[in-house]
């Protein structure tokens, strides 16, 4: 029987606490730090090693907040407990370390993700929390204007097809692109993701794991994938070149293939690829969308943004504001023979709606602030 070795560390039980802050009982800390994170919707929780010091800090709604100041002895104790329950060698300091470990609390399930760096007065520890909540993400939930989503189901009926969303790191493409592959989860599919790393366990949906140091990469991956007779294959990132080209070409082949790009908008992702070396005739016709996409705070419906005991500072969650090029003949005759600055041009006579524009169309319907999209919007 083999084990799934990905996700087989020992379980940590979160219990329900009192948030007493206790400084001498290192497991009490630490199911404080993780209940407090998980009751907030934390994201990430910062252990920093300072001079003097070790500093607490978590990121809720995209934002840091301090939660509190360790003495470095206890601090340092805490970074070893949490590398043991990574499986981590807690006797290297020298180099970064990468791990997991899973929790449960109640009948939730939760994933943590562990980065240690070492840094100039000891080690960093950065833990992403990934609640397992994908199976429940509607595609209607993630924030895009009726008519992009209308546009995006369109595209995702197809047979074939390069769906790709582009973004800065922490801009939510990981979601999307989840959440698309729950809506297009079916008995009658078969869905092949390449990851790295594999952030969520999903039913009915076959995931390989990226391995660079044995030489298994995107591109080594995808060759194999093709040959799995898949219907739908999601590539977590599109790094170089030759992934690049592979992905492309499937979606010509009667692939429907969806992807992220690291991309300030929707306009440079095509530089972007171009610059990679992709041949603009295999580009123009691959293509079916782009997507660019931030995330924004939602207004907190309970006290609308006066702020109050359940939200964060008058906010509580976020969701996308985007912009989408959906390909024309018009568009790939354009793409194939013209630069960005013409397709700019282009897209501006023909209604084409960037993410500021969205953004306000968010501001209208009260859903969040003016500050909040020109922080995260503007480019």
């Amino acid at each position: 029987m083999s084990e799934n070795i990905y996700f087989k560390r020992e379980t940590l039980i979160i219990k329900e606490t009192t948030m007493e802050n206790n400084t001498n009982n290192i497991d009490i800390f630490l199911n404080d730090l993780i209940y407090y994170s998980l009751s907030k919707n934390v994201s990430d929780i910062h252990i920093e090693t300072k001079e003097n010091n070790i500093k607490i800090r978590v990121r809720i709604d995209g934002i840091l907040k301090a939660f509190s100041e360790l003495e470095k002895a206890f601090g340092i104790k805490i970074i070893a407990k949490i590398k043991l329950l990574s499986e981590l060698d807690i006797g290297e300091k020298r180099i970064p370390q990468d791990g997991r470990f899973k929790g449960n609390f109640k009948e939730m399930k939760i994933d943590f993700r562990v980065s240690i760096l070492p840094t100039l007065f000891g080690e960093r520890c950065v833990i992403r929390i990934l609640k397992n909540e994908i199976s429940s993400l509607k595609i209607e939930n993630l924030g895009f204007s009726d008519e992009n989503l209308e546009n995006l189901k369109e595209i995702l009926e197809r047979k074939n097809g390069f769906l790709v969303f582009c973004g800065p790191t922490g801009s939510g493409k990981t979601t999307s692109l989840y959440t698309i592959v729950n809506y297009l989860s079916s008995t009658d599919r078969n869905i092949i993701t390449i990851e790295d790393p594999i952030e969520y366990q999903l039913e009915k949906i076959n995931q390989v794991q990226c391995k660079n140091e044995i030489g298994l990469n995107f591109s080594t991956v995808l060759r194999s994938v093709l040959r799995q007779d898949p219907d739908i294959i999601l590539i977590g990132e599109i790094r170089d070149k030759e992934t690049a080209e592979i992905a492309l070409l499937a979606s010509l082949t009667g692939h429907l293939v969806i992807t992220t790009i690291h991309t300030k908008n929707s306009i440079s992702a095509i530089d972007r690829f171009i610059n990679l070396g992709i041949d603009r005739f295999i580009l123009a016709n691959s293509i079916s969308g782009i997507f660019s996409q931030r995330l924004v705070r939602k207004i907190c419906k309970n006290c609308h943004g006066k702020g109050c005991e359940i939200c964060n500072e008058g906010f509580k969650g976020r969701e996308a504001v985007e912009e989408a090029i959906f390909f024309t003949k018009e568009i790939r005759d354009i793409v194939l023979n013209q630069s960005s600055k013409e397709l700019e041009c282009y897209l501006d006579k023909t209604g084409f709606k960037s993410m500021i524009q969205n953004g306000k169309a968010k501001i209208e319907k009260g859903l969040t602030t003016k500050e909040e999209i020109l922080r995260e919007c503007s480019l």
